[in-house]
């Protein structure tokens, strides 16, 4: 699939590798993912099927796999029971049409969709986006797999020689960010994307590979388009001290490069990125802060039963440098 955009060395060798290692992530994630949901820290019954080399992950990246999906997957089941609450503007009384949208930047093998309730994947027309030799990969099980081919859509096919999923309710399409508005936003209304639904937007360790000007470009077009939405993001933080240039070096070893993390560094910068564009609220939480506030005592005591976990400074050294932001266009997002 061509990629077009506006940076001159965009079909170098060496980006063509870093656009490698960033795909490369996905597994890496997927991995994490059924470390946790195997031996009990997460409920997720379907990542298994994407991973072929399970490893059992320490402690520590297990506890931050559980407080990662912990508040995604909070943000998004509080999205979709909102938009189902027969007060919500959006919700329409008898209705089996969506009545709400939800679309996931760079989605990897996530599972969300296949997570939720039937009746709640029904209120929602879900889109996930990612690299063609990612979505390629996903499709493929997908359709391989019964268990999750019967989660689908009635109607669902599979298109773009195989790199796409389409129906009328999920939609995994491949695309690249970097051209958000020429080639992805077009994607997006082919397939039923309504601008002037209650939208929420998912981003995980994805906006932060971008260029500045790429990220940026795709949050101006939700400003400027999507008068009703909302986004979680979750991204490394704290570039500057000690640790934080031990994590970007040790990416680099990797071939990765987060080339926005020195634009938006800090908690209160990944937050006004959003306000000055005059969203209605934004505000961001380090992820020690999120799993010692967010996540409720009797997790807590269910997680210690799992594995001891010893290296509790070293988690929350990890935790604090990487954060959830969230943040909505309108006082009426869900």
């Amino acid at each position: 699939m061509e990629r077009r955009g506006r940076d001159p060395g965009r079909h170098s060798p060496a980006n063509n590798d870093s656009d490698t290692a960033v795909q490369e992530t996905s597994n890496d994630a997927a991995v994490s993912r059924e470390s946790a949901a195997r031996l009990g820290y997460i409920d997720d019954p379907w990542i298994a099927a994407f991973v072929k080399n399970p490893q059992r992950r320490a402690p520590l990246i297990n506890r931050g796999t559980y407080s990662r999906f912990h508040g995604i997957q909070s943000a998004l089941r509080r999205f979709v029971e909102a938009i189902q609450h027969p007060q919500h503007p959006s919700a329409e009384g008898g209705s089996s049409s969506p009545v709400g949208q939800v679309v996931v930047f760079g989605a990897g093998m996530d599972t969300s969709y296949f997570l939720l309730p039937s009746d709640q994947r029904a209120a929602v027309r879900f889109f996930e986006i990612d690299f063609p030799d990612i979505t390629a990969r996903k499709a493929s099980t997908i359709w391989r797999k019964r268990t999750l081919r019967s989660l689908l859509p009635a109607d669902t096919t599979v298109a773009a020689g195989g790199t796409e999923l389409h129906a009328d309710s999920f939609n995994l399409l491949a695309a690249d960010l970097r051209d958000f508005e020429p080639a992805v936003v077009p994607k997006l209304r082919d397939r039923g994307f309504d601008s002037s639904r209650p939208t929420l937007f998912i981003s995980e360790c994805v906006l932060i590979y971008l260029d500045p000007e790429h990220s940026d470009a795709i949050l101006d077009w939700i400003t400027q388009n999507v008068p009703n939405a909302g986004i979680i993001t979750y991204e490394q933080i704290l570039p500057d001290d000690r640790f934080g240039q031990m994590m970007i070096e040790n990416l680099r070893s990797r071939g990765l490069v987060l080339r926005g993390l020195h634009a938006y560094p800090t908690l209160e910068s990944t937050a006004q990125r959003f306000l000055s564009r005059g969203w209605h609220s934004a505000r961001a939480v380090d992820l020690a802060d999120y799993h010692d506030s967010c996540v409720e005592p009797s997790e807590h005591e269910r997680l210690s039963r799992i594995e001891l976990l010893d290296e509790w400074e070293e988690f929350r050294l990890l935790a604090r440098h990487y954060a959830f932001t969230f943040a909505c266009t309108s006082d009426s997002h869900p």
